[in-house]
């Protein structure tokens, strides 16, 4: 098999990535993933359910379906904001990327063939252009304008002019799922008549570390990155996304356990149980006791794929908006069921220790 020049490939991503940034095809998955989101949550509440003894599946449905709820609702509402009877309560946290009308406007002044002017007017119309569509444009703004910066005009580009506003975004958007969680699992427990303020603690922790494990700190370290970059003024896109990949691994994936428990330990633990003493106060207590209180797991690794979806989306990929509500909604899911390592997962039993 033949095999493609740096060019070519080079070329081609740089049409596909033209392509993912159109506002249209943007607001297009925006708009079906209260469908998706909602689908998915009764896809696993259904699959969780069935794992359980048919004596307890009546209960384990009834917890899903809270905790589930309560995530997906708080998802949307942060991502969307809530609108009634056409009034806008609040807005939500993820803005959609808008056309260029000025810009439009100079390229339909140039002397474009029929056929790009038509995919400009389609454009306009806020259609989504197809990828050979996309690569034909591009090839007419270089080839016969001389100017292929020109498609700038026509698909914005999306990179953030703000990337630590926009981390401090998505850690709010991380949050408001975690705190929904939470409380879904609390109105679960109180459905089935279980003794919800015994559970209670292990949602707050589970909750923590998710929360500042899997998502916050993860930001922090792509904030490091990003701002490394801008001290040495590197502009390379690769080298940017690099640097705040590097920032996630560092700060999220070794410290963010670390502090997770430290605080569990230290903060959590006494407030809900008086005869709690704080168990180590110095960082080399806390680094020799790292895993005593929850431990990284192959999930949690996996959950990280929404660091790297926040670090694309902040790099410029903002077709991710709308997707990041469903990958923070598993960490809100684990915080509503109160899912602690070494204790029995509820979708098997449901006695919690």
């Amino acid at each position: 098999m033949p095999i493609l020049p740096v060019s070519s490939f080079k070329s081609g991503a740089k049409v596909f990535g033209k392509y993912l940034d159109q506002p249209a095809l943007v607001e297009k998955l925006y708009d079906a993933m209260p469908a998706v989101l909602t689908g998915t949550a009764v896809g696993y509440g259904m699959y969780d359910t069935m794992q359980a003894p048919k004596e307890q599946r009546k209960k384990r449905a009834v917890k899903n379906a809270s905790v589930l709820g309560f995530t997906v609702a708080s998802a949307l509402l942060a991502t969307r904001g809530l609108k009634i009877k056409g009034k806008q309560i609040f807005e939500g946290i993820i803005e959609l990327p808008e056309k260029d009308s000025e810009g439009l406007k100079e390229v339909f002044a140039k002397p474009l063939s029929q056929k790009a002017k038509a995919m400009v007017e389609r454009v306009a119309e806020d259609k989504v252009l197809k990828f050979k569509e996309v690569k034909e444009l591009m090839q007419e703004f270089k080839n016969n304008l001389k100017d292929e910066n020109l498609v700038s005009k026509v698909i914005p580009d999306a990179e953030s002019e703000a990337p630590f506003a926009d981390l401090l975004k998505l850690s709010w958007l991380g949050l408001i799922p975690v705190l929904g969680g939470i409380a879904g699992g609390v109105v679960g427990d109180k459905l089935v008549k279980d003794d919800w303020k015994k559970q209670f603690p292990d949602k707050v922790k589970e909750g923590t570390y998710q929360y500042l494990n899997n998502i916050a700190l993860c930001n922090v370290g792509a904030g490091l990155g990003a701002l490394t970059m801008n001290v040495l003024n590197v502009k390379s896109k690769t080298a940017r996304f690099v640097a705040m990949m590097t920032g996630v691994l560092g700060v999220g994936l070794v410290a963010g356990s670390a502090i997770a428990n430290f605080i569990g330990k230290n903060y959590i633990n006494p407030l809900f149980d008086k005869n709690k003493k704080v168990e180590h106060k110095s960082f080399k207590d806390m680094v020799k006791n790292l895993n005593s209180e929850r431990h990284p797991e192959a999930l949690d690794v996996s959950l990280h794929l929404d660091d790297v979806a926040s670090v694309g989306f902040v790099s410029g990929l903002k077709w991710i908006g709308p997707v990041l509500p469903m990958l923070y909604s598993v960490s809100a899911y684990r915080a509503g069921i109160g899912y602690r390592n070494g204790r029995v997962e509820p979708s098997k039993t449901e006695k919690v220790n």
